[in-house]
């Protein structure tokens, strides 16, 4: 069950979550598009992203609307649970380095264990992938595929992936997860 928090704070915790469970420093642009998958996926499963933010295709990409998720790490470094190591490219541009700093307990995040298993699949999923191969993942969903550079993405459920009733009831396993699943709301 999903814990009711502010959705910038929901945010911020999903960002946290992805830090810590890659387990060492991952470059903005990587985490930008890990999130946006993250988000991507839960909504086809669910119907709603994790963070709550809207994405828009910008100049490399999938991006949150308003560059918020830039903007919540810089946030997350201020208040000491995330550090953030700039260095110049020979490009002249910069590159940011961000990790989770020991200050940040995942027990003290409003998350529920259905946030943790989308951040794990997530970071199982793309983790390992390099910068070049997150953002052609990135821009290989149908949001992107849908939308031209600089539109509103449309994020959208995947019917298929939603259990009815039909299902429940014709698997004695699915009978069982749901059961638990309802005692752990109630209790």
């Amino acid at each position: 069950m999903r814990k009711r928090v502010d959705p910038h704070s929901r945010a911020k915790a999903v960002l946290q979550g992805l830090l810590l469970t890659l387990g060492k420093g991952v470059y903005r642009t990587k985490l930008v598009k890990l999130t946006y998958l993250t988000d991507e996926a839960n909504f086809r499963f669910r119907g709603e992203t994790l963070t709550g933010l809207s994405y828009r295709w910008d100049n490399y990409g999938p991006n949150a609307e308003g560059n918020e998720i830039v903007m919540m790490l810089d946030e997350l470094v201020r208040d000491g649970l995330v550090t953030m190591t700039a260095r110049p490219l020979p490009s002249g541009s910069m590159s940011y380095l961000y990790e989770a700093t020991d200050c940040s307990d995942p027990t003290n995040l409003p998350l529920s264990s259905d946030d943790w298993i989308e951040i794990h699949t997530a970071v199982q999923n793309f983790g390992e992938m390099n910068r070049h191969q997150i953002v052609q993942a990135s821009k290989s969903t149908a949001p992107m595929r849908d939308a031209s550079q600089y539109d509103r993405l449309n994020l959208r459920r995947d019917r298929s992936l939603t259990l009815t009733d039909e299902d429940i009831a014709s698997d004695p396993f699915l009978q069982e997860a749901v059961s638990a699943a309802l005692s752990d709301k109630r209790g």
